[in-house]
């Protein structure tokens, strides 16, 4: 599932090829798609004026209204292209640009999870309004990090992956950033000490950016159909040596997500996968 990094390269990305363009035509292939009502997306003649992002939802913004908000969830992706080329049987959506592009949101998995809204106001929008603090923005402060995690008996994995609390953060990232913290992924949040606590919100965010810059470099001004991430320390590579320590990469199945992380790097005192 795409997180805040690959979003963020996506929202760069795309904006450079579609924003200024005016959709020529809608064709929703999926019912069920669109949350908002019919399944319809009422947006032909408008001219795309700007791509923002809040958590792992991208919002497409319209000159004069209204905004498409999309997530991909697990396994869908955006193609842009001429639209010469017959949609794919995966194809659920399709915007026919003036230039004779198209941008199509594909969904290969056989799951359908896709999900796309029309609203007037993403601030007010049902997906967006109760979602947590961006952990890139001016709002993420050592207050309203130290304010999250107050009495918060919950292991740090699941706080950091809690939508409401901190958006676009999911199961890769998590991994990544507690890395970077040095702390393992069952403690709990109420035990940290002032001094892990910030070590914790200075990660969060150096951690992204990182992988922001890291995706850039391999993608260039490309689009993408699965994440890059051959780059991060411990997520998907257990058994692998740490490449930091050498100590091969733990992993345990924790609230039925996969967990991976440095035993010795992190101090985790937990089976190894497949133990």
């Amino acid at each position: 599932m795409p997180e805040l990094p690959d979003l963020e390269v996506l929202r760069d990305n795309l904006t450079l090829r579609i924003v200024g363009r005016t959709i020529r035509g809608v064709e929703v292939y999926r019912t069920g798609l669109v949350r908002t009502g019919p399944d319809s997306i009422a947006v032909e003649g408008r001219t795309f004026s700007q791509i923002g992002r809040r958590g792992k939802h991208l919002i497409f913004s319209f000159h004069g209204g209204p905004h498409l908000i999309v997530h991909l969830m697990r396994w869908g992706w955006l193609w842009h292209g001429p639209a010469s080329y017959p949609p794919s049987r995966a194809t659920i959506l399709r915007l026919a640009l003036d230039d004779g592009f198209d941008l199509r949101l594909i969904e290969p998995g056989g799951q359908p999870l896709a999900a796309a809204w029309v609203v007037p106001d993403p601030a007010t929008a049902e997906p967006l309004r109760k979602l947590g603090v961006e952990p890139l923005s001016d709002a993420f402060t050592w207050d309203a990090f130290r304010a999250l995690l107050a009495g918060r008996r919950r292991p740090l994995k699941k706080v950091l992956t809690d939508q409401h609390l901190i958006a676009g953060i999911g199961n890769a990232y998590a991994d990544e950033v507690l890395f970077a913290a040095k702390l393992s992924p069952v403690r709990y949040a109420h035990t940290l000490t002032e001094g892990e606590q910030e070590r914790l919100w200075q990660a969060i965010p150096e951690a992204l950016r990182w992988a922001i810059a890291e995706i850039k470099k391999r993608v260039g001004d490309g689009l993408f159909d699965k994440e890059v991430r051959d780059f991060l320390y411990v997520h998907g590579r257990a058994g692998n040596p740490c490449r930091v320590c050498g100590t091969p990469v733990g992993e345990i199945l924790f609230d039925d997500q996969r967990t991976d992380f440095c035993p010795r790097c992190q101090g985790v005192n937990q089976p190894m996968r497949g133990a």
